[in-house]
This record gives C-alpha cells, sequence and structure tokens, in this order.
C-alpha cells in the first residue's frame, strides 16, 4: 500500500474528500449567492456583504446558525486539495480533468488574496493640485503626530503614526515606542453620537468641547457611521489623562507628553501611493439645456521614474500603473467656483490572477473534449479488412 492510499484510509482525508461535501458546498453557494443578493436590497451592500459572503457563521433569526461566505470556501478549497492528494489519478488520459481540478484551486487562492491584500479609497483634488494620499472609504485610524513648525504652505511633510481602529476593544494597549507613551482604550464605538460638556473641568481632553460619546446601532451604509472612543494616555513617569476623539471632528486633538506636544485625530485611514498624482484639468459636458452631466473626465499625470505620464480618465477608461487602477468617480464644484475631481483608487495585488486561473481552468476544458472526442473516435472507429 503506497502513501496515497494509505491517506486515502484516514478518517479526515475521506471526509475532506467526499463528493457529497463538494456537492453540499456547490449548493450552500447558491443559497448565499441568492440570500445575500436578495438582503442588498433592505440591508445594504456593505452589511449584505460582512453577514453573507465574508463571515464564517452568522446567526438566522437571532439563534440558527449558518455557515457563511468564507467557512464554505475554506471548506471547499480544503476538499479540492484533498481530491488532488488522494483522489485524482495522474495519468496522461486524464490531463484535461487534473488542469481544469488545479485551475479551480487558482481561482479560490486568487479570490482570498484579493479580499485580503486589495485596498479601496479616492482621492480627490482641485486643478493644479498634486497628492499621493488615498482616502479610504470606510476603514478609521487613530493618527498621531509630533507637532512642528517646519514647512511652508507650498510643502509640508510630517511623519505620522497611524493605527487601525477596526479591532480596538475596551481595556485593550496600544504601546507607542517611537513617541513614549501608552495608549489604553477605555471606550470604542464603531458608531456614535457625540455630546457636548457643560463647561466645566475634568473630564477628557478634547479639541471640540466633547464631553460624551453615545453609541448607536450600525448603519446599513457604512459611511454613515461615525466612530469615537475615549482613551486613557500613560506616560513614563506614571502620569495618565483621558482624550476623547470623535470621527466627525476637522481639528486635531492636541496634548503633551513631558516636553513635546503631540496632534490626535480619529479618521478615515489614508493610504499612500507610490507615486503622486496631478490632476491637470477637468472636464465636464452637459446634455443640451440641462445642468445635467452627460459626461466628466480628467486629465490626470503620474510621477514616474522621474518623469511625468499623462492620462485622460474617463467613465470606462482608468488608468492602470503596477498594482493600481484609478477610475473616474465624481465631482465637485465650490461656491467660487473651483472644479475638483474624485478619483476611486483601487490596489488589487495579484488582479491578474483571475484571468490566468480563468485560462487555465479554460484549457483544461478544451485539452478535456478534445481528448474524449480522439477517445470516442477511436473507439468507434470501423476495423480495417483486407480486401484480398
Amino acid at each position: 500500500m503506497n502513501f496515497r492510499q494509505k491517506l486515502r484510509q484516514t478518517k479526515a482525508i475521506k471526509l475532506f474528500s467526499s463528493v457529497k461535501l463538494a456537492v453540499t458546498c456547490l449548493i450552500l453557494l447558491f443559497i448565499l449567492t441568492f440570500w445575500g443578493t436578495v438582503a442588498q436590497v433592505h440591508e445594504g451592500l456593505y452589511i449584505a456583504q460582512e453577514r453573507y459572503f465574508h463571515s464564517f457563521f452568522f446567526l438566522v433569526l437571532g439563534f440558527i446558525p449558518f455557515p457563511g461566505g468564507q467557512a464554505v470556501m475554506w471548506v471547499l478549497f480544503t476538499n479540492l486539495s484533498c481530491v488532488a492528494l488522494v483522489r485524482l489519478n495522474y495519468k496522461w488520459r486524464n490531463t484535461g480533468l487534473i488542469i481544469i481540478h488545479f485551475g479551480l484551486l487558482l481561482f479560490l487562492i486568487s479570490g482570498f488574496i484579493l479580499l485580503r491584500c486589495s485596498k479601496e479609497g479616492h482621492l480627490t483634488l482641485y486643478e493644479g493640485q498634486i497628492s499621493n494620499l488615498s482616502t479610504a472609504y470606510n476603514d478609521w485610524e487613530l493618527s498621531i503626530w509630533e507637532a512642528s513648525t517646519e514647512g511652508t504652505p507650498q510643502k509640508y511633510t510630517r511623519e505620522i503614526t497611524a493605527v487601525d481602529t477596526d479591532h480596538l476593544k475596551a481595556d485593550q494597549g496600544v504601546q507607542f515606542k517611537q513617541l513614549g507613551f501608552l495608549l489604553k482604550v477605555k471606550e470604542y464605538y464603531r458608531n456614535c453620537t457625540a455630546y457636548m460638556g457643560g463647561g466645566g473641568t475634568g473630564g477628557p481632553i478634547n479639541a471640540s468641547g466633547i464631553q460624551r460619546l453615545i453609541p448607536v446601532d450600525l448603519e446599513k451604509s457604512p459611511e454613515k457611521n461615525t466612530p469615537g472612543g475615549i482613551f486613557s494616555i500613560q506616560t513614563p513617569d506614571g502620569k495618565n489623562f483621558d482624550i476623547l476623539f470623535f470621527g466627525n471632528e476637522t481639528l486635531p486633538t492636541s496634548f503633551k507628553v513631558g516636553e513635546k506636544e503631540y496632534h490626535a485625530s480619529l479618521r478615515l485611514a489614508r493610504h499612500q501611493l507610490p507615486f503622486p498624482v496631478k490632476l491637470i484639468d477637468f472636464m465636464m459636458e452637459q446634455h443640451p439645456g440641462t445642468e445635467t452631466p452627460r459626461s466628466f473626465k480628467s486629465q490626470v499625470a503620474i510621477e514616474t521614474n522621474g518623469a511625468w505620464r499623462e492620462k485622460l480618465i474617463s467613465m470606462n477608461n482608468p488608468l492602470r500603473y503596477k498594482d493600481y487602477t484609478i477610475y473616474q468617480a465624481s465631482y465637485a464644484i465650490d461656491q467660487m467656483g473651483n472644479e475638483s475631481s474624485t478619483l476611486a483608487v483601487v490596489r488589487n495585488v495579484g488582479r491578474f490572477m483571475p484571468y490566468v486561473s480563468t485560462f487555465v481552468t479554460f484549457a483544461g476544458l478544451v485539452i478535456h473534449f478534445l481528448m474524449m472526442a480522439l477517445n470516442s473516435k477511436k473507439k468507434f472507429e470501423p476495423p480495417y479488412v483486407d480486401p484480398e
């Protein structure tokens, strides 16, 4: 008995290489796809994605557990891997089936990479403005930087330490070793309302006079949620003080640790692009006799290898560079008539993997059907009879 035959007798391998398990996963994926698509109407796109597709389990009617998209996909990936290990017959006549099988495995791997590594944000520029920072749509961060007077209005840089706030919990500590203090979470809410103080002293430090946060239910659209929290700053000399952050604040909150002054802000996460983007010109065409835009596009330039490369971005005509794709998203005109363009910035690490897996699977199907056609032709070919 060889190694594959011994593995085939293992109970766990038998279970995870079962054809019934694969069929069950496919049925569950069909149910989740239908269920999640219908739920988007009432729950919104973001909440439906998080509940039905990005979760491992969710509760039906509040108490019945049901497998989510991630759990089903992991089980399906394990099933295909076990089948490749113990059930596939690696012979020449099965070349097409083998290629199809590994093409499907590559599909699942590419989906996981895109889910975990892709980043989406937006970049709003006025004509002539240059920036290399995109802003996330729904992810928040707590950013802290040392106060400094260096720089000019034309050029100003600062070193910022940022912490992802999506997974912050009460009593959790965040050590800022490079800044020399500990930040401890006292309260944190993914969506809340803020209330001003009564003018007394002794409350948490805040730039806007906010003294109290009240948690509220999460909105269906994540862009409507405003997080907030109260944190405790613990300095090396043993001093403690509370500081309050709210996502809708426009001014950073200032505090001192020793002789150094710091600014801090709870804001949508920033992602640094490996190239600056400059908006050269924004163009908009309107339907005749109306103020309804018919099309809008942006003439932009990106700096690569010391040279500026220009590109006209319009609807369905994005700019692609390395792992980044920049789309035309929206625009705005302020009271002074200044035009700004909002560009959607998407980073897809391994964005070619779905195309490769599609090609591999298609090639496997072609090879499989060609080999089946040739084998059937040989099987039913009449025997040769010598006329002599």
